[in-house]
C-alpha cells in the first residue's frame, strides 16, 4: 500500500516542475559580472588612550557636544581640521585618502 503511494505521482507529466529559463555555464562566470568599486570601507579599531584622554572624550558627550564618546573624537577632529590653513587642509585630506584607500585594498583581499 506504501509503495502505490509513493509511485502515485511518478507517471504524470504536469506534475514535474520545469524551469521557465535554464541556466547556463556562463551565468556562473565572475568575470562578465559588473562588479561595484569600494571606494570607502568601515570597520571598528582599538585606540589605546589615558585616562585623562577618555574622562575628556566622556566630558563631552556628558555636557552635550557628542552623543558619545566615538563621535566627541569626530567633533575633536573636526574642530582640529577647521583651525587648519587651506593647504595644511588639502595635506590632511591627502593623508586621509591614501589612509582609506590602504584600508580598502587590505580588507577587500579577505
Amino acid at each position: 500500500m506504501a509503495n502505490s503511494l509513493i509511485r502515485s505521482n511518478r507517471n504524470k507529466e504536469n506534475s514535474i516542475p520545469k524551469p521557465d529559463k535554464q541556466a547556463k555555464a556562463s551565468d556562473f562566470d565572475n568575470s562578465s559580472v559588473n562588479s561595484e568599486v569600494i571606494s570607502s570601507i568601515t570597520f571598528d579599531t582599538n585606540l589605546k588612550i589615558s585616562n585623562h584622554s577618555r574622562n575628556k572624550l566622556l566630558a563631552m558627550a556628558m555636557i552635550g557636544y557628542a552623543e558619545n564618546q566615538r563621535l566627541a573624537v569626530d567633533t575633536a577632529i573636526q574642530s582640529f581640521y577647521e583651525q587648519l590653513s587651506s593647504i595644511e587642509q588639502r595635506e590632511f585630506e591627502l593623508q586621509v585618502s591614501t589612509l582609506e584607500s590602504r584600508d580598502v585594498r587590505l580588507k577587500s583581499k579577505k
